[in-house]
């Protein structure tokens, strides 16, 4: 009897188990769809996950059930990401781009035996990238941090992230993701309005109510979506971190074999049709693959809260630009090849 009941039991938990489970998932694809307009609002997909959208502002992640609301959990990056090559068109010295520094917030380098200093001087403006810093010597280590109050919070986002160069590397690559209200989690509920649904957003983001549209609507750009989605899965899940860039640190998808052969030489990826798209090129140096680099991802050695002040910082930053009064001395990006056509007409 007692064997008995406790198979009952476990049948219970199994079905009951099986029964949510299938519950949550109609959930899921009820409730997939766009809401909102064109321009701003929030993709729901039949797979738990989402996409925030809006100007300059596409966001991934993951959102679930806790009763009559839905938990939403963006894909938060990290603060700072490094990437290495061996570029072995620089005999000497070392190449570093800045990435993504220029979108504001109190950011510092400090590389091996030198001062601490701002990427970019206070109240910079008119920035022109790509953000190329050139240095006489390769740094053993380097370190970045930030000081920053976080402006919808009021949270002290102060940390120092160490980086070894134990291989010699001598061209980087660091990539600055600033904190964002966008990354924090934040709540919704569904509602019906007549024979509309709406979903309220609330959270960092404000309140907020989008209008879910009609499954038959923009169908084309929902099945554009997806492949968005799929495409950036791919990536995330991708085994092997590395960016494969151009000589101007402009950023494409790996290459394959059947269109590329890699030089051992110079170390990068070659275009079989570089020759005959030459002219392309030439007037597209920014969008330029016909020379591919592999730079491979360095992990943080450390990871710490900041031990020094802004009054510890040098009085010089790595880059100054700044509109108006004193833009002569800004900084221009000088990467791009001039040729012999382009120099007759300067003249």
């Amino acid at each position: 009897m007692k064997r008995f009941i406790a198979l009952c039991a476990v049948s219970f938990f199994i079905t009951y188990g099986f029964a949510q489970q299938n519950n949550k998932d109609l959930r899921y694809k009820q409730l997939s769809g766009r809401y909102g307009s064109t321009t701003e609002g929030i993709y729901l997909f039949d797979d738990g996950k989402f996409l925030l959208y809006g100007y300059a502002t596409a966001i991934f992640g993951n959102y679930g059930f806790e009763k009559d609301y839905l938990l939403f959990s963006p894909d938060k990056p990290k603060l700072f990401e490094v990437y290495a090559y061996q570029n072995k068109s620089m005999a000497n010295g070392t190449r570093v781009n800045f990435s993504g520094f220029d979108r504001g917030g109190k950011t510092f380098v400090q590389f091996e035996g030198e001062s601490i200093k701002r990427v970019f001087n206070k109240d910079a403006n008119c920035f022109d990238g790509p953000f190329v810093y050139e240095a006489k010597k390769k740094p053993k280590n380097m370190v970045l941090s930030i000081l920053e109050e976080a402006q919808w919070s009021g949270e002290k986002i102060n940390y120092s992230w160490l980086y070894n160069n134990d291989k010699g590397y001598n061209d980087f690559i660091l990539i600055y993701n600033k904190p964002t209200h966008y990354y924090e989690n934040f709540k919704g509920m569904i509602s019906a309005l007549k024979d509309k649904t709406v979903l309220k957003l609330a959270g960092y983001l404000g309140n907020k109510d989008f209008l879910k549209q009609q499954s038959n609507e923009d169908q084309q750009q929902w099945l554009e979506v997806l492949e968005w989605k799929k495409q950036y899965y791919i990536s995330k899940d991708r085994v092997e971190d590395v960016l494969f860039v151009n000589k101007h640190y402009n950023s494409f998808t790996p290459p394959d074999s059947l269109n590329y052969v890699y030089n051992e030489a110079s170390n990068e990826y070659i275009s079989k049709h570089a020759a005959e798209n030459e002219e392309y090129y030439r007037q597209n140096q920014y969008n330029a693959d016909h020379y591919l680099r592999k730079y491979v991802k360095l992990e943080p050695v450390t990871k710490g809260n900041a031990r020094f002040s802004e009054n510890d910082v040098s009085t010089s930053s790595i880059f100054y630009t700044v509109c108006g009064e004193g833009s002569e001395k800004s900084y221009h990006y000088n990467g791009y090849q001039k040729y012999p056509e382009e120099l007759k007409k300067e003249k």
